[in-house]
């Protein structure tokens, strides 16, 4: 692969894992993942492979739904032999649909929809776990942006004030 296929492919995979979030598509999510990878995600708790992301979007499919596919910006995408990393800012829409909903105190959603904004960071290997070269997630790492007003220390800008940085992209499949 060129260095341009390698970006394209690693950037397939991220968005693929983003797109899977919608509608928590579990076929679809697991395809992008090495079997042992870590996640630290959204809710504050740590997942230690992939069987175990799958229990988790298992017992949320009875607990929130994502309605709308996420979307990011600022996205950025370094590849150096065979690992790289994928950073960005972005949105979740989440809805509770059951009576635990994210079961996580710092990610307290409601019935209705709530964009919850975060900052990501994906960790990529081009190894599936079994040998083969082929690019998988092994971490993942989240946690929510500032408040949209709140002056970053040192700077004095907000998220709001930076507004969106590059191109926004709506993780629905359509870039796959």
């Amino acid at each position: 692969m060129t260095s341009e296929d390698d970006v394209r492919e690693v950037r397939r995979v991220h968005d693929a894992w983003f797109t899977a979030n919608w509608g928590l598509d579990i076929p679809a999510m697991r395809e992008c993942f090495a079997p042992e990878y870590l996640m630290f995600n959204l809710n504050g708790h740590p997942y230690y492979s992939l069987d175990e992301k799958v229990a988790l979007w298992t017992h949320y499919e009875e607990q929130i739904t994502v309605p709308k596919p996420p979307y990011g910006w600022d996205v950025r995408t370094t590849v150096d032999g065979d690992m790289a990393y994928v950073t960005c800012e972005a949105v979740l829409p989440i809805a509770a649909i059951g009576a635990e909903g994210t079961g996580a105190s710092q990610l307290d959603v409601g019935e209705a929809t709530m964009e919850v904004t975060f900052r990501s960071t994906t960790i990529l290997r081009r190894n599936d776990g079994q040998g083969n070269k082929v690019w998988k997630i092994w971490h993942f790492h989240c946690s929510p942006l500032a408040p949209d007003d709140e002056p970053r220390p040192a700077f004095g800008d907000t998220v709001a004030s930076r507004g969106h940085q590059g191109e926004e992209v709506v993780f629905d499949g359509s870039t796959l």
